[in-house]
């Protein structure tokens, strides 16, 4: 179920129907606007478009303004009603907010009143249809477009549910937010959105990392240049190439605070200006960020804006990293041993039996990034028979480098203790770990029963 944007006029009036389509395709760019001149096609276009918003007059022909707000809200509950008319009642505007209208304008000059409420409108019906959407499909536990996930390996149960929670929230016209460690395939989910929303438009990718505010603002929005002789120059930025495609701002964490301020006037307004330029262009693309950072807690130290943030997060996807995901090891290490040997032109070696169980409490600091590395290191080395796990081992060693935990360490006094208050200490730390238990006491402490007990005796 797609979510709409559709709105239909209805009006006797061809020329004010004409002059409110115009004025609404400027104040609400992302809204496509049709008009109807005759109330007895209103049930007919209804059938054949989904229509998220229907603006409707009182006073016409053949069917009344009040007997298709009934109509409507009977045959397309999912469709809001705002009725624009020059019936000046308080006692039929009463009637109609009872009958199911969403509000009710007098017709006037100044519509901007109008195109506020339906922008909110269309808001409120996204909202209700996004609800719907991702209930249906966490009911039904199935994925309608399972093929758009075919790039991201797991048979983890909770990355299989981010694949139903984007799918559910793919068409919503919010951003999407996709949280996750550097590694973890923030950009696969991004394109497996694209293939749900918009596979033959354009995937445009953006890193912010390292962008100062003038590139943000010149890659994004591009630049009008006037010259003294009349002559004009245009370069586009990417909300013109991208059009009704996906824009993927990667890092967002990263955007400069001025740069930020610039992005919620297009993620509110649905419109941008072109660096030199006063006119206003409308967005029409999909917006997908990701982000390695915590933003609540760069937000806490000023440096993520409120605004931004509340409206990145409507639609949040939190990937896990990969010592999380234990199930999926050794599928990933045969997927990249695969591509290593496709791309070096060896035979493609065995993964070892126990590998994967000798990773499982490997950390992984660098996700998937570190794992390909790791792969593609052993099938260079590889006598393309077994995998060689040098490199895996040699990873290990250097990220542990032989080092207690410090949690596991013992911290000793400034003047040391003496060899009998150490054992009586370890004695004592046993009994206490084992409710005094002293065969679990002796078997901590790698000695007999008979061996602790002589030494306790002795002790006291």
């Amino acid at each position: 179920m797609k979510l709409a944007r559709n709105i239909l006029l209805v009006d006797d009036e061809p020329s004010w129907l004409r002059s409110l389509a115009i004025t609404l395709n400027r104040l609400v760019p992302e809204a496509q606007i049709d008009t109807c001149v005759d109330s007895r096609q209103v049930d007919n276009r209804l059938s054949l478009n989904d229509y998220a918003l229907v603006l409707l007059d009182l006073t016409m022909p053949f069917h009344s303004g009040e007997k298709l707000l009934e109509m409507i809200r009977c045959k397309s509950p999912k469709t809001r009603v705002i009725i624009v008319t020059g019936v000046n009642e308080v006692d039929t505007a009463v009637r109609c907010i009872k009958n199911g209208a969403y509000d009710y304008f007098i017709k006037t000059d100044n519509v901007d009143d109008l195109a506020r409420t339906v922008r909110r409108a269309l808001e409120v019906v996204g909202l209700e249809r996004n609800y719907l959407m991702i209930k249906e499909r966490f009911l039904s536990r199935t994925l309608a477009q399972p093929q758009a996930f075919n790039n991201i390996l797991t048979c983890e149960p909770a990355l299989l549910d981010q694949f139903s929670y984007l799918e559910a929230v793919a068409m919503s016209p919010e951003p999407i937010l996709i949280c996750g460690e550097s590694g973890t395939g923030k950009d696969e989910f991004a394109k497996s959105c694209h293939q749900l929303t918009c596979p033959d438009e354009p995937f445009i990718n953006i890193t912010l990392a390292g962008v100062n505010y003038d590139a943000f603002e010149l890659q994004l929005f591009g630049k009008i240049t006037s010259y003294a002789d009349g002559q004009v120059s245009a370069q586009a930025g990417a909300l013109h190439h991208v059009h009704t495609g996906l824009l993927y701002l990667n890092e967002i964490g990263d955007l400069p605070l001025e740069a930020q301020a610039k992005l919620v006037d297009v993620i509110e307004h649905k419109q941008y200006y072109p660096v030199g330029s006063d006119r206003p262009y409308p967005v029409n693309c999909k917006i997908i960020a990701s982000t390695q950072h915590d933003l609540l807690a760069l937000n806490r130290e000023g440096k993520f804006r409120s605004d931004l943030l509340y409206r990145l997060t409507t639609h949040k996807i939190k990937l896990p990293p990969l010592r999380e995901r234990k199930l999926d090891l050794s599928m990933l290490i045969n997927h990249f041993i695969n591509l290593a040997a496709n791309e070096m032109g060896l035979e493609a070696p065995q993964q070892p039996r126990n590998l994967a169980s000798q990773l499982a409490d490997y950390e992984f600091p660098g996700n998937l990034h570190e794992l390909k590395g790791m792969v593609f290191d052993g099938v260079s080395r590889s006598d393309g028979i077994q995998l060689n796990i040098t490199s895996f081992m040699e990873a290990m060693n250097e990220r542990n480098n032989g080092v207690i935990k410090p949690q596991d360490s013992i911290s000793f006094p400034k003047e040391l203790p003496t060899l009998a208050e150490m054992s009586q200490a370890l004695i004592d730390e046993a009994m206490s770990r084992t409710a005094n238990n002293q065969t679990a006491a002796a078997r901590m402490l790698g000695i007999s029963q008979s061996a602790l007990s002589r030494r306790m005796t002795k002790e006291r």
